[in-house]
C-alpha cells in the first residue's frame, strides 16, 4: 500500500524526523509505502535535513513552500495550492491512500480528493485550532476558526480513518463531525519512542552523565525536557524544586529546552536555587542519556479544553528511560496512564499540592528507586513503546484498506 503524508511543519519543530519516519519506517517492513510532502516556510538548509532523513528512511520527500504573506491568507492560498501539488503527486507515485496531518493539509486533501473515492485517513494530532484560542489568543468567532473548524468536521466525515492522540479527542471530534459519523472510523494512537535508545541505562552509564555534568551519584536529580512557554508551567515546576530543595539541599534541576531565554526571568524569583539549576541545548540524539540519569521527570502543562487531545512525547521518554513523573492531570489520556506506582498526578497546581508531590518523590521514590525505574520502563514499553504506536498505524491503515474494498 502507498501512501501520500501530507503535513504542516515549522522550521522550529522536528516531528518528521524525530517522531514519524521511525514509525513509518516499521510500517514499510510490512509492505506500506510512504511518500511525505512537507509544507513548511523552513531555509534551505531546514529542508535539506528533512530531505536527507527522509531518503535514509527510504521514502521520496517533496518540499513545498508555504506562503506567509499575507499573513492570514498566505496559508489559505498555499493550502489551496497544495490541492494540485496532491493530485500530481497521487498520479506520479500511484497513490493508495492521503493521510494529511492537521487542518491546512487537510483542506488540501480535501480539495485534492473531490470526485474520488480514494481512502483518507485524518491524522488530527489534537486539536490545533482550539490550542491557537487557548494560548495564541485567536478569537473562538473569527471568520478565520470558524472556516478552519469547519474543515475540520469535513475531513473527520469524509475520511476512512481519523487518527487522535487521546479517548477524549475522539469525543470531541465525533460530536463535531455530527451525527451519523461512525465511532469505529477512530483510532487512537501514541507517539511512540524507540526503546532501544530511550533506555534507563545501567549503573555505569548513568554514573558517567552525572559526572560530566558535575552532579554527585547520590544528589536526586529532576529534569525537564522540552519548550519553556507559558503552557509548561515554569513558575510552578520551580516551586515544586524548591520544596524539594528545601528538603534534600544536594538536589539538582536540569532542564533540556531549546528555548533557555525563558528561564532567567522566571529565576529571579528563585535565586538561592540558581547554583542548583542547569539548562542545556543538546541534540535530539543525547536527550536519553541525561534522562536516564536522572531521578523524577517533569510532565507539567496548562490544562484547558484543547490539552484534553494531547499526548505528551515526553511522558513516554520519561517512563522508557525509567523516571517516575510528576504530570499535570486533564492532559490527554494522562489520568489513565499515570498511577502512584509511576508517577504523582496534578490535580491542582497550588503550594499545597506542589509540596505534597516534593515529599512524594522525596519519601517514596528516592527510598525505593530501583523498583520506580523497573515499574516505569514496563509502563513505558506498554503504552509508549515504538511498536504500541506502529500497531496503532497499521490497525489504521488496515481499516482503510477494508473500507476501501467494501465501499461501492
Amino acid at each position: 500500500m502507498k501512501i501520500l503524508f501530507v503535513t504542516w511543519d515549522g522550521p522550529q519543530v522536528t516531528y518528521l524526523e524525530s517522531l514519524f519516519l521511525p514509525i513509518f519506517k516499521k510500517l514499510a517492513e510490512t509492505g506500506v509505502d510512504f511518500h511525505i510532502m512537507q509544507f513548511t516556510w523552513g531555509d534551505d538548509r531546514r529542508i535539506e535535513v528533512s530531505r536527507q532523513a527522509c531518503a535514509q528512511a527510504g521514502f521520496t520527500y517533496q518540499a513545498e513552500i508555504i506562503w506567509r504573506r499575507p499573513l492570514a491568507a498566505g496559508s489559505l492560498l498555499s493550502a489551496l495550492r497544495g490541492s494540485r501539488l496532491i493530485r500530481q503527486a497521487v498520479h506520479k507515485h500511484h497513490i493508495d491512500a492521503v493521510m494529511p496531518r492537521s487542518t491546512l493539509p487537510a483542506l488540501a486533501t480535501l480539495l485534492a480528493l473531490r470526485g474520488s473515492t480514494l481512502p483518507m485517513i485524518f491524522d488530527a494530532d489534537g486539536l490545533p485550532l482550539d490550542e491557537r484560542v487557548d494560548f495564541a489568543g485567536q478569537s473562538p468567532t473569527s471568520l478565520a476558526h470558524r472556516f478552519l473548524r469547519d474543515i475540520e468536521a469535513q475531513a473527520a466525515r469524509r475520511a476512512d480513518v481519523v487518527l487522535t492522540r487521546s479517548q477524549k479527542a475522539v469525543e470531541i471530534l465525533q460530536a463535531r463531525a455530527g451525527a451519523g459519523t461512525a465511532n469505529d472510523k477512530f483510532q487512537v494512537v501514541r507517539n511512540g519512542r524507540d526503546p532501544s535508545a530511550f533506555s534507563p541505562g545501567d549503573s555505569c552509564s548513568r554514573a558517567k552523565t552525572r559526572q560530566q555534568l558535575g552532579i554527585e551519584e547520590a544528589a536526586p536529580v529532576l529534569i525537564y525536557a522540552g519548550s519553556l512557554g507559558p503552557q509548561y508551567c515554569l513558575p510552578q515546576m520551580l516551586q515544586l524544586f524548591s520544596h524539594v530543595h528545601e528538603r534534600r539541599p544536594d538536589s539538582r534541576l536540569l532542564i533540556l529546552t531549546g528555548s533557555p531565554e525563558a528561564l532567567p526571568p522566571a529565576l529571579d524569583v528563585y535565586p538561592h536555587l540558581k547554583p542548583a539549576i542547569s539548562v542545556l541545548t543538546v541534540d535530539a540524539t543525547a536527550v536519553p542519556k541525561y534522562l536516564a540519569c536522572a531521578d523524577l521527570g517533569l510532565a507539567f502543562r496548562q490544562a484547558s479544553f484543547s490539552m484534553r487531545a494531547v499526548a505528551p512525547i515526553k511522558l513516554g521518554e520519561y517512563l522508557l528511560c525509567g523516571l517516575p513523573v510528576v504530570a499535570s492531570d486533564g492532559i490527554g489520556d494522562t489520568s489513565t496512564l499515570v498511577d502512584p506506582q509511576i508517577g504523582c498526578l496534578m490535580k491542582g497546581m497550588g503550594d499545597a499540592e506542589l509540596a505534597d508531590a516534593a515529599d512524594w518523590f522525596v519519601d517514596s521514590v528516592l527510598v525505593e528507586r530501583e523498583s520506580f525505574r523497573e515499574r516505569c520502563r514496563a509502563a513505558g514499553l506498554t503504552s509508549f513503546s515504538l511498536d504500541s504506536s506502529v500497531e496503532g498505524y497499521r490497525k489504521a491503515i488496515t481499516l482503510a484498506g477494508v473500507q476501501r474494498t467494501l465501499s461501492p
